[in-house]
């Protein structure tokens, strides 16, 4: 009688697992994600700029405030430009904490690496979008400028695709640009990682 017992509880809990699994694994409904999904993908328009754009506000090397400011003397980062004063962002820890609140973990690595951590091109040294030093933050003069435009998108056409589930979310949402009219259609990823959900996937 105790094997039998013991056999159907064995039985229902994995009964029971297979359902929670089969619960948790859903895609949820798009309007339980739409509003949180347009949050991110408009947010995420600034920390584009940030890491593929013109990055953030700085003195000109031979611009007129700079020489007022001498801002440029003693030159040890000739080939930085200090951030200005009236930057929102000021410190790297301030990019990440704004990046974190947007953006899933493993993107969060992926845009670090070459923003803070530095990359090797071939046989040259590592560099770095941003340096920080004890008292300010430099931006690479030589960091890539993708020259990004605005992408505006129609949230009216947003679908919820497969493959998704209740941990990972693709969609397809029409968008175009100032500069180019034609509607493309895109593809965007998200992720459920702490308690919410987070972009995944790049939005220029």
């Amino acid at each position: 009688m105790k094997k039998i017992i013991s056999a159907c509880l064995i039985i229902f809990a994995l009964l029971s697992t297979v359902s929670m699994s089969s619960c948790s694994g859903r895609a949820p409904e798009l309007e339980d994600v739409k509003e949180r999904f347009i949050y991110l993908i408009e947010n995420s328009k600034e920390l584009n700029m940030i890491y593929f754009g013109s990055g953030l506000p700085v003195y000109e090397r031979d611009g007129v405030l700079s020489e007022q400011k001498g801002v440029y003397y003693n030159d040890a980062l000739p080939t930085y430009n200090r951030v200005m004063e009236n930057s929102r962002y000021l410190t790297v820890e301030e990019i990440k904490a704004r990046s974190n609140e947007i953006y899933s973990t493993e993107y969060m690595a992926e845009l670090y690496e070459t923003a803070f951590e530095g990359v090797m091109t071939g046989n040259s040294s590592a560099y770095l979008r941003f340096y920080e030093t004890s008292d300010w933050i430099f931006q690479n003069s030589y960091a890539t400028d993708f020259k990004l435009s605005d992408r505006i998108y129609d949230y009216s056409t947003m679908q919820i695709v497969k493959p998704s589930n209740g941990e990972y979310v693709n969609i397809t949402v029409d968008s175009y640009t100032l500069e180019d009219k034609t509607v493309k259609t895109v593809s965007l990823t998200f992720v459920y990682e702490r308690g919410n959900w987070y972009l995944d996937s790049p939005t220029y």
